[in-house]
C-alpha cells in the first residue's frame, strides 16, 4: 500500500495573504495621526537661489487683511466671474498700497493664482509669496486659506494644521507661521490666524478659538526656546472673530490662551479708532438680520518684549477704514467698490536704540 503524498504547501494563497496584510499595514501607517500637524510651505513666488536678501528696514510694517472670499472666479458661485475677481483684486491692491506693509498676511485666499495677480497690481511687488494648504475639520481641503506676502526674506515658513486634533471642539482651519531674521541678532515670528466664526454653537466656537490659540502659543514657546539666547519677538495677527471690548464678547474666553504672555494692542481703544468690521446697513435690498455693531475682529497680539526692553518696539495699531459697502450688507466683493467686510489693520515695529543685549552665556568648560 502506497503512502499518500502530503498536500502541497499553499504557497500562493499564503503569499497573497501576506501581500494583503502588508498593504493593510502600509495603509494604517499612512493614516494621519491625532495631534498638531506642522508642514513646511513652498513659496508661490521667491527670488532665485543665491539672490542676496533685501536689507531689513529700521521700521518694519506688518499688516493683516481679510479679503472676503478672494477666489479666482473659476467654478465659483453664480456672479463670481473672473471679471469680478479682477475688480476685487485691483480695489484690494489700492488699499494695501496705501498702507504699503513690508509683511502682509491675508485671510480667505483661494490659491496662488489669485496672489500672483494681486501682486502684479503693485508698483512695488512683493518678492516672497506663500499660501497655506489647510484642511477643514471634515478632512476636506480648505478653499479659503491664509497667505503671506513679504518684502523681507522669511524662513521656516510653516503651516500649523489643526484638523487632526481630537474631539468635537478641534479648531477649524489652522495657522501660517513665518520667521524673519531682523539683522541684529534677533528674530521676528509672525503667525497669521483666522479663528472660528460666531455661526453655530457658542461654546463650541469659543473652544475652537481657544484651542487654536493654545496650539499657536505653544509653538511660539518652542521656537523661542530653540532660538535662545538670541531674542525672538512674536506677532500673532489676523481675524479672531472676537472683540473683547464689545459687550457681546465681554465674557468670551476665546483669547485667554494669550493672556499673560501677549499684549492685545487694540484693548481700550475707542471703537471709532479700532473698527475693522464696520456696521453694514441693510439698505433697501439688504438683510436687516445681518446688521451688527462695529467691532475689531482683526486683532494684533505682541509678545511682551515688543512693549518692554526688547530689541524692537511695537507701535499702536492702525486701520484704513475703506473698501466696505456699508449701505448694503449683501453687496459682494468686486461690486460697487466693495473689497471686504473687514478693514486692513497694521502695526509698525521700530528698532529700540536703547536696547542692551543680554550678556553671552558663560563658556562651557
Amino acid at each position: 500500500m502506497k503512502t499518500p503524498k502530503p498536500a502541497p504547501f499553499p504557497v500562493r494563497p499564503v503569499y497573497a495573504l501576506l501581500l494583503v496584510a502588508a498593504a493593510a499595514l502600509l495603509w494604517l501607517l499612512a493614516q494621519p495621526r491625532p495631534g498638531l500637524r506642522i508642514d513646511r510651505l513652498k513659496p508661490v513666488l521667491a527670488p532665485e537661489k543665491g539672490t542676496p536678501p533685501p536689507a531689513v528696514p529700521d521700521r518694519l510694517r506688518v499688516a493683516t487683511y481679510n479679503l472676503e472670499h478672494f477666489t479666482d472666479g473659476r467654478h465659483d458661485e453664480p456672479g463670481r466671474t473672473p471679471e469680478v475677481f479682477v475688480n476685487h483684486a485691483r480695489d484690494a491692491a489700492a488699499i494695501i498700497a496705501e498702507v504699503d506693509p513690508d509683511v502682509l498676511v491675508l485671510q480667505e485666499i483661494e490659491n496662488g493664482r489669485t496672489l500672483e495677480f494681486l501682486n502684479e497690481q503693485f508698483e512695488r511687488p512683493y518678492a516672497y509669496i506663500y499660501i497655506s494648504k489647510l484642511r477643514q475639520t471634515s478632512g476636506e481641503n480648505e478653499r479659503l486659506n491664509l497667505a503671506l506676502l513679504s518684502r523681507v526674506r522669511p524662513h521656516n515658513v510653516r503651516q500649523l494644521g489643526f484638523y487632526n486634533l481630537g474631539g468635537k471642539s478641534r479648531p477649524a482651519r489652522g495657522s501660517l507661521a513665518a520667521e524673519f531674521d531682523l539683522g541684529d541678532g534677533s528674530s521676528l515670528l509672525v503667525y497669521a490666524i483666522h479663528l472660528k466664526s460666531n455661526f453655530g454653537e457658542m461654546p463650541r466656537n469659543q473652544a475652537q478659538r481657544a484651542i487654536a490659540l493654545h496650539q499657536i502659543a505653544a509653538d511660539a514657546v518652542a521656537e523661542r526656546l530653540q532660538n535662545d539666547p538670541a531674542p525672538t519677538s512674536v506677532l500673532i495677527l489676523g481675524d479672531t472673530n472676537v472683540d473683547p471690548d464689545c459687550p457681546a464678547f465681554a465674557d468670551d474666553p476665546s483669547l485667554e490662551p494669550l493672556a499673560g504672555s501677549y499684549v492685545d494692542l487694540w484693548r481700550g481703544r475707542p471703537i471709532e479708532e479700532r473698527t475693522t468690521i464696520p456696521t453694514r446697513l441693510a439698505g433697501e435690498t439688504g438683510d436687516p438680520l445681518l446688521v451688527f455693531p462695529p467691532s475689531a475682529f482683526d486683532r494684533i497680539f505682541a509678545s511682551k518684549n515688543l512693549v518692554a526692553r526688547g530689541p524692537w518696539r511695537v507701535g499702536r495699531p492702525e486701520t484704513v477704514q475703506k473698501g466696505t459697502d456699508t449701505a448694503n450688507n449683501l453687496t459682494q466683493p468686486g461690486f460697487n467698490g466693495h473689497v471686504s467686510d473687514h478693514h486692513i489693520a497694521y502695526v509698525d515695529l521700530t528698532r529700540n536704540p536703547n536696547y542692551v543685549p543680554p550678556p553671552p552665556p558663560p563658556a562651557q568648560p
